[in-house]
């Protein structure tokens, strides 16, 4: 009786869509079995499309979730910029802590690359909130609407960055 409310019917659809971007970066969990033995360049090229899938799924992650949770995103928007900066450099420090810890302790295979991904979520929604509460001090926007534009822009300076990186590894 459920499925045949239009609504759950275009919620549903909606997910599905969404579903692929969101879950994309687990493919990227097979390749480190041996990347050991890419050169430098397919290493680089690797690390640069999971970036990118991780991006694109934290952008539709975001745009999946913050239209659910209008509580959470409000009490984000009510935080003044510089507690949000002091905040996001507090889980900066406390995030390479984990991230140092963390590889130090794993060095197995298929655990070592879930953790890779799990950490690269946690660390771009650290650095792309603390851009946030930055771009926010600024222009006096709200979080919320800043967040997929600095997302954007974080995802396009890496890939500038790795595309001058790999220039000079191929000179």
């Amino acid at each position: 009786m459920l499925i045949n409310c239009p609504i759950l019917k275009k919620e549903v659809i909606y997910l599905k869509k969404h579903l692929l971007i969101l879950f994309f970066p687990i493919v990227f969990l097979i390749v480190p079995l041996w990347a050991d033995q890419l050169s430098p360049l397919l290493q680089t090229l690797f690390f640069l499309m999971l970036f990118i899938s991780v991006c694109l799924s934290l952008h539709t992650a975001w745009t999946v979730l913050s239209p659910r949770f209008p509580k959470w995103t409000a009490r984000v928007n009510k935080l003044h910029p510089a507690l949000g900066i002091l905040l996001g450099l507090g889980l900066l420090a406390a995030f390479g802590y984990l991230f140092f810890t963390a590889f130090s302790l794993v060095s197995f295979g298929i655990i070592q690359s879930m953790l890779t991904i799990v950490l690269m979520y946690i660390g771009l929604a650290i650095f792309v909130f603390l851009l946030s509460c930055f771009v926010e001090g600024i222009t006096r926007q709200s979080k919320d609407t800043l967040f997929q534009p600095v997302l954007i822009f974080v995802s396009v300076s890496y890939v500038v960055l790795t595309t001058f990186g790999i220039l000079q590894l191929m000179a």
